[in-house]
């Protein structure tokens, strides 16, 4: 029987507590499980880590101003003192996360102060964009829970062994479960990959990642450029600050997961007939960006305004030569393939990996390659973002 992850009765205290009382005996055997579950090299807790206060038990020195705050739990060692605010039904209030961050600074005695917010999210929320100069992060609970799933017992020591299979057998029953392959009957795994790697590019440049595209319909004969079911997810990151949801099916970069086939590409869009700029890039770069695909192994996709359009469908090809022609013959605003003209221009990478998680993470480090060589650099193209 799982445990009510969001119950009227105040369980997110007691799931604060178990949470915190196997960190304690993990600490105990030393840091490394806490250390995997923040998966940062730059950032580790040192032996003498041990959690030193929690709710029943908060700091001892409390701020001259505000309330007294009790912060969930707090692990310190000789260097730093960090206090973890987990949320999982309510949440986060910026007086409470400021208040909490003068508590440490009272009982820092000398140490660098960090103040964690663990939250359900996707992606950190909003709220924490006022504490861009303070020493304040965010994780999510399912990438606590995936980080923890993907420890092997082979790889920590024995003392760890049955908290580690405590804190797994935790989150199973919280149904926090990480991505674990493509599956055709389970189809939950297209939401648990999506939503790890949109978790693996928050600390990146990457932009803000949009809606995901299916260009499916309910009804039972559907249109020319509709289906009942998506044969393609067009996981798009797009610009921020795009002011309609239309414009972000013109320009973006991408990850597109083939639910038939389970391969998944990592591209970039250039829509020929919505963007001037793209129209102007490829006319007068054309010769540089072929000879980049080239160079990297890309194929070009071409296609309509969805990639799930069943009756043309996506063309693709990997021949240098048959790039160079689909880009000039369409004109100014298209990519001919055959006799078709289609609106977008794709380049992408398929990700090889098998394994899960390195699955995610080779799209993750696609999508970051592409975004430094076209919205980083100017030498291959010179505009700050896809609008051009």
């Amino acid at each position: 029987m799982g445990y009510p992850f969001v119950s009227p009765s105040g369980y997110e205290e007691r799931l604060n507590q178990q949470f915190a009382g196997f960190l304690y005996y993990s600490l105990e055997e030393g840091p490394e499980l806490l250390n995997r579950i923040h998966g940062e090299p730059e950032f580790s807790f040192s032996d003498e880590a041990r959690v030193v206060a929690h709710q029943n038990a908060p700091l001892p020195y409390n701020t001259d101003t505000g309330p007294d705050r009790e912060i969930d739990w707090v692990v310190g060692d000789d260097e730093t003192l960090v206090g973890y605010e987990s949320k999982y039904g309510d949440s986060l209030k910026s007086d409470q996360l400021r208040g909490e961050l003068e508590k440490l600074r009272a009982n820092a005695d000398g140490r660098d102060v960090r103040l964690v917010t663990i939250t359900p999210h996707t992606t950190p929320p909003g709220l924490l964009d006022q504490f861009e100069d303070e020493p304040l992060t965010w994780m999510g609970w399912n990438t606590v829970a995936r980080r923890i799933s993907q420890i092997e017992p082979s790889e920590v020591a024995p003392a760890h062994r049955p908290i580690l299979k405590m804190l797994q057998d935790l989150f199973e029953a919280e149904d926090m479960h990480p991505f674990t392959g493509f599956d055709h009957h389970d189809k939950l795994q297209y939401r648990y990959f999506i939503r790890d790697l949109r978790q693996e590019l928050v600390d990146t440049e990457v932009e803000n990642p949009g809606k995901i595209h299916t260009s499916t319909t309910k009804d039972a004969e559907p249109s020319q450029w509709k289906r009942l079911v998506p044969k393609r997810l067009d996981v798009p990151f797009v610009v921020d600050s795009r002011e309609d949801d239309w414009k972000r099916t013109r320009s973006y970069l991408t990850v597109v997961v083939d639910t038939e086939t389970h391969s998944v590409h990592v591209g970039i869009v250039f829509n020929l007939r919505e963007v001037e700029a793209h129209r102007r890039y490829v006319v007068e770069r054309m010769d540089d960006l072929v000879e980049y695909a080239t160079e990297r192994d890309l194929e070009l996709w071409a296609s309509m305004n969805s990639f799930n359009q069943w009756k043309l469908g996506i063309a693709t090809t990997s021949d240098p030569i048959e790039m160079r022609a689909w880009l000039a013959n369409g004109g100014e605003n298209t990519v001919q393939a055959g006799d078709t003209d289609y609106k977008k221009a794709i380049f992408v990478t398929e990700c090889r990996a098998s394994e899960p998680a390195a699955l995610v993470e080779e799209a993750k480090e696609e999508l970051l390659t592409l975004h430094q060589d076209f919205l980083v650099e100017d030498d291959l193209y010179e505009h700050p973002t896809l609008e051009g």
